[in-house]
């Protein structure tokens, strides 16, 4: 009779190997199934959040599995009669992947800091890079501030001191580290625009604010791209082009046309009631080879015309007022000292009754100088001023203009600023 087969004897180093191939793997597939887990309650979370207002199809591609979300939120659009100027502050983070933070407040005054209204930093020759609008939304996305829109609540907000009747929204969306996929600055802008407009929709139609739906941009428009050179150290920078897509715009044409020689206009795209920005210069603008304009001492080298319709009107005067630049500041006071380093322009402020509502108009004309040390004479400062009130004049009766387009009557002038003060 055949005896049993003697027993297999297997290496000690075998099975130990056995023990931790089948240990990683049930630690692998532990791993994988907390990610799984992870995605699935954050996704759920983001879903939830800010009281339901996001974007969920928009942004349920950027949830990381492989860390826990965290929300914070409050506002009175959450918790009805909560002591807050908020409609809401809402904020889902994945620590060290992104977050996604939204704002959303009855505009009472000037808008928060660093979003600002001043003429100045809207216009084509402001020169700002990277600057994005969306047409047919009132507001901006750039790198240098967060993307911010406001809406209009024709049937007030009731907000704890008074009624209002616009809301601004801003919005931030950041993903990065692991999983992350890398955007650039203008797909970066359409996705925080239209994170805000979804956000802005939602809360008109919660607020019962009477509001009509902002349409969801399609698309974003740089405001100004500068194409420039240098060498591989980075010196000798040179801008080779300009491109600014408000070029030539209809709405802007008119400013100009009382002052003598050719000049470029620009404008925004918002395609606004509430905001309208242009500006005009008599340098090509499109020509950078071109050659300068021959501006002699005391010809008008720059104009500006941007008009705040309904509630922006009250936020860019608190705006001006807190800087002190606001044309009742100095109500009435002249000087024709001018101060090294600050512009030789004069701005002319006027209010009046727009489709919006109560409406400011603000018009600087800048001067060619080249001597601080000589004051304007008082020919020169009188001739300045019926300067502005020409080109004030002409941006309101232009039929293609802005204020024409937007019903604008019963238009009176406010005062004047002076940019060398």
């Amino acid at each position: 009779m055949a005896g049993l087969p003697a027993r297999r004897k297997v290496p000690l180093t075998v099975g130990l190997a056995l023990v931790l191939i089948v240990g990683a793997a049930v630690v692998f597939l532990s791993s994988g199934d907390a990610d799984d887990e992870h995605l699935a309650r954050n996704r759920a979370q983001l879903k939830n959040a800010c009281g339901g207002l996001l974007p969920y199809a928009e942004l349920r591609d950027l949830v990381p599995g492989d860390v826990r979300g965290e929300v914070h939120a409050y506002g009175t659009q959450l918790t009805p009669g909560e002591e807050s100027r908020s409609l809401l502050s809402c904020e889902v983070t994945w620590p060290d992947r992104g977050r996604v933070e939204v704002r959303a407040a009855p505009v009472l005054s000037r808008l928060p800091e660093p979003v600002t209204l001043e003429a100045a930093e809207l216009v084509a020759s402001a020169g700002v890079d990277a600057d994005y609008e969306a047409p047919g939304v009132t507001g901006r996305s750039g790198e240098a501030a967060v993307t911010w829109l406001v809406a209009e609540c024709p049937a007030g907000l009731g907000a704890r001191a008074r009624d209002v009747s616009a809301m601004y929204v801003t919005a931030t969306v950041d993903r990065f580290g692991a999983g992350a996929r890398k955007l650039g600055a203008e797909a970066r802008a359409l996705r925080e625009f239209r994170t805000a407009v979804d956000v802005a929709n939602a809360l008109t139609k919660a607020q019962k604010c009477g509001g009509e739906a902002i349409a969801r941009p399609d698309k974003v428009i740089d405001t100004y791209e500068a194409e420039v050179t240098s060498d591989p150290d980075g010196g000798n920078m040179e801008v080779e082009g300009v491109e600014i897509p408000g070029l030539g715009a209809a709405k802007c044409r008119g400013l100009a046309e009382e002052f003598p020689g050719t000049w470029s206009v620009a404008g925004d795209l918002q395609e606004s009631r509430l905001l309208s920005v242009c500006d005009a210069t008599p340098y090509d603008r499109e020509d950078s080879s071109a050659d300068p304009p021959d501006l002699d001492e005391g010809d008008v080298s720059a104009l500006s015309a941007v008009s705040w319709a309904g509630p922006l009107g009250e936020s860019v005067d608190a705006e001006y007022e807190r800087g002190g630049d606001s044309y009742g500041f100095r109500a009435g006071e002249r000087t024709k000292e001018l101060a090294e380093g600050k512009p030789v322009e004069l701005a002319l402020w006027a209010g009046g009754q727009c489709a919006a509502g109560r409406t400011l108009h603000q018009v600087t004309v800048s001067l060619e100088r080249d001597d601080y040390s000589r004051a304007l004479t008082e020919r020169e400062r009188t001739l300045f001023s019926r300067q502005a009130r020409k080109a004030l004049d002409a941006y309101l009766a232009d039929p293609g203009g802005w204020p024409r387009q937007q019903r604008c009557h019963d238009t009176e002038v406010l005062g004047e600023v002076e940019g060398w003060r």
